[in-house]
Parts: structure tokens; sequence; C-alpha cells
């Protein structure tokens, strides 16, 4: 049974769990946490789909990911057995940002679940690299986290030079605190990952969202996107996330929902990806994941799309790709070129009239623009003053027939009193392309050429 995350304090982990039934289920039942009954994950990788899925045995026989470290950023990872052999000596932030501990307690089980998903040696379940090693980081207890402690986590990490920082879990709102040890990590060529959510809404969280992260959501075994995932113009790719056999902090068997081991997954294709090309720069690595993604149904090849990013993760396919010859992070770059376009737009339409720095061939396209409506309002300047000279003309004494209306007045003198064509002193002509006169409240209709009503021989009345 899945249930809809509600309302939560500012960070959590973003998965959902299946634990054993047992009185742990009354107690999860009163904390309103979802639970299903779970078989026990196998060591086989043909049983856990994820791997079936991802093709874990082909992978392999290419690497398992030696030599490389992923930082584990969540409720911090306990010794079970399926991680004992790839777990390193950390670092706890949950109390603030000096470290109190090395990581290895794990009282929520968050942090154990995504260790074995990335690196799980196969007693019980197999991680997608499994000879990765797993720097536990605990940055929350799994109730509340402020952006300085994660901070002061991604910060560690940074300092024991990992190959990527794996973020499943969420703060509230964007920091600047947290975005600038984001900027550090990728400045150190740290691929930081992190999950977008779990409340099926149409906004990333963050850090998921900050530029240069992967953003990862979930998709099913069909590879349909998971109704909890979050979306929205940030997501980079997607992974499996659902029913996803994993361990809790006592190294029992449950299964897993959510973006959070999407995540992981990620992580761990990247872990793959580095430990056989170990030269490759961060930025390659996410553009090698971009390129080889798998798009999702009804979804073009390298096409991004709000739900799926640019499709499912294929570490298979990532693994055999050649290295891609641009290196700088493609995600920073798409980010800079968002705000650099939302900067363009806002100096063309502000009242400054400085956007020097707008590119040659918008200007060449405004230019046009501008040189057509002159050409237009010369034009019908010209007609104006046309029809003005002949009005004169007609109304002068014997000028013609109709020359006054009753009461002896002129016609030539209405439209020199309300006067529809207005010279160039008229601010408002120069808003009217068209030629016709701006009509206001309490006048008359403004007409453009001499009144024909041979009756009375005065314009017509509203």
């Amino acid at each position: 049974m899945e249930e809809r995350a509600a309302h939560r304090a500012p960070g959590y982990p973003v998965a959902r769990r299946a634990k054993r039934l047992g009185s742990a289920a009354v107690t999860a039942a009163l904390l309103g946490l979802p639970l299903v009954s779970a078989t026990p994950a196998q060591a086989d990788a043909s049983s856990q789909w994820p791997l079936k899925y991802l093709k874990a045995s082909q992978i392999w026989s290419i690497t398992k990911g030696s030599g490389t470290t992923v930082a584990v950023l969540d409720t911090g990872v306990a010794p079970i057995a399926d991680t004992q052999g790839s777990l390193l000596s950390g670092a706890d932030f949950s109390a603030g940002t000096t470290s109190n501990g090395n990581g290895q307690t794990d009282l929520e089980g968050h942090g154990t679940e995504m260790a074995v998903t990335v690196a799980g040696a196969g007693n019980i379940t197999t991680g997608l690299a499994p000879e990765t090693k797993i720097l536990p980081v605990r940055i929350t207890t799994g109730a509340t986290m402020g952006p300085d402690e994660m901070a002061a986590g991604i910060e560690y990490a940074i300092s024991k030079h990992v190959s990527v920082i794996n973020i499943s879990q969420m703060v509230s709102s964007k920091d600047s605190t947290l975005a600038g040890a984001i900027q550090d990590a990728l400045s150190a060529n740290i691929i930081v990952v992190a999950s977008t959510g779990n409340d099926g809404g149409t906004s990333v969280s963050y850090p998921a969202a900050y530029p240069g992260v992967i953003a990862v959501g979930a998709v099913d075994q069909s590879g349909s996107l998971w109704s909890g995932s979050d979306t929205g113009s940030q997501v980079t790719i997607t992974a499996p996330g659902v029913n996803v056999p994993q361990e809790d902090a006592n190294g029992s068997p449950v299964s897993g929902t959510g973006t959070s081991a999407a995540g992981a997954y990620v992580s761990a294709t990247v872990a793959l990806i580095r430990a056989d090309h170990p030269s490759w720069t961060a930025g390659q690595v996410i553009r090698d994941l971009i390129a080889t993604a798998d798009p999702a149904s009804g979804q073009t090849a390298g096409q991004h799309s709000d739900q799926y990013g640019y499709g499912i993760v294929d570490p298979l396919k990532a693994l055999q790709a050649s290295a891609p010859s641009e290196t700088s992070n493609p995600l920073l770059a798409a980010a800079s070129s968002s705000a650099s376009a939302a900067a363009t737009v806002g100096a063309t339409t502000g009242s400054g009239g400085n956007g020097s720095s707008t590119a040659s061939s918008s200007n060449s396209s405004t230019g046009l623009v501008i040189g057509i409506v002159v050409a237009v309002v010369v034009v019908l300047l010209i007609v104006v003053l046309i029809v003005a000279l002949s009005r004169r003309n007609r109304n002068r004494p014997g000028g013609g027939p109709g020359a006054g209306g009753p009461g002896g007045q002129p016609h030539g003198q209405y439209p020199q009193q309300q006067s529809p064509y207005g010279h160039q002193s008229n601010p408002y002509y120069q808003q009217n392309p068209y030629g016709q006169p701006q009509q206001y409240p309490g006048q008359p209709q403004q007409y453009p050429y001499p009144p024909q009503n041979p009756q009375q021989g005065q314009p017509p009345q509203q």
C-alpha cells in the first residue's frame, strides 16, 4: 500500500519504505507511514528488478566501481553485513556543524538503505556498484535538519575527495550557505546527486534544484514515472525507484519506494563511470549520463521533459560511450543560459534602453521592425496632411457646396477644434500606427474624412 507524502518538517528523507509487519507496524501506523509486507531480497541480481532492468550482470563485466567513493549524506549508515566491507569512517553532523561521531549510527534506517542500494555486498541485497566505498556522513537523525548541517556534510565530503555525493534528503527552501557548499563541491570536480522529492508536485526540491546538481526522479518497472516523483525543469534524469529491495539498519530486508532509491542508483552509476574513466571530469560524466539516457515512452532521444529529464539512466550505455569532447558541467551551462536569457529580456523591455549586450541577430530583427513602423507612420502622416489640406481648401468661402452649416459655422472649424489627426506634438499619435484617432470618454466619434451629410452639413451625432 502506498500513501501520498503529507507535509513534513524541513529536512526529511525522500523515500518510502515497506517494513516487516509486527509491533513496528503499529508504531509506524501511528506515525502515518506506509507499510507493505516484503519478502527477503536475494543477492542474485536477476531477482532484484532494478539490477535486471539496469543490466547489472553486463555492467559488472566492465567494472563494479572499485577505486571510487560515494558519500552518503543521510541518517548515517549502520555497519551491517552488506555494508561492513565498503564502509569507511565518516562524520556526524546531526547535532550541528561540528562532527561528533563517525557516521556509522543510523537510528532511522534511511541512510543504510541508500548505502546498500549503492554498494550492498550481496548477503541479502546487492548494490549496483558493489565494490565502491561508502563514506557515511550523518546530517540528520531522521526528524529535522537544517541547511547548515547539510552544508557541513558537503564540505566534509569534499575534504575526503569523494567521487560523488548522494543526497536523498531535502530542505524546505534554498539557502546561501548550502548553495555555496554545493558550488564548492562542483568546483572540486565532485558530482552531486540529489532526489527531486516525493510529493508529486511540479517543482523540484532543494538541494536537487540547485544549478549543476543531478536531480533524479523515479520510475517503476515499466519505465513509467512514479506518481509521487516531483517534476520540473531542473529534473536531469530518472531511475528505478518503486519497490526497490533494500535493508534497514538492522540488516532486515525492506522494500523502498521513492526518489531516494532512484538517486542512489544514479550515484552508483556515476561511481561506475568514474571507476572506468578516472580521468573524466565531472562535466564529462554528466554529459555522458544525459547523452546515453533511454528516452521514456513518447520522448525523443536527447529531448528534455519536466517529468523524465533527459530520460532513464542506462549505466551500460554510459560505460560503453566515448568520452564527451566538452568537459564543462552542462547543468551549470543550462542554468547560466536561462539566467542570461532572462537578463536580456529584462534589459530589452526595461525603460533604461541600455541593453548593449543583446546579440547582433536580435538587434537586426529589432531594427527591421522599427524601420517598418517608422515607414508606415511617415506614409500615414503624408496621407493625413493631404486630407487636411483638401478639407481646408473646401472650407474656404466659395470653396464648394456645403461650405456652411446651420448657424453659419464653417465646417473647417470642427477639425481645428477637435482634430482627429494630431500632429507630431500629439504624444498619443505615435502610439497609433494605423492613423486612427484615439477615443476618449465624453468625446464624439472622430472621423478621418469630411462628413457626408448633405441635409445638415454637420458631422453625425453619437
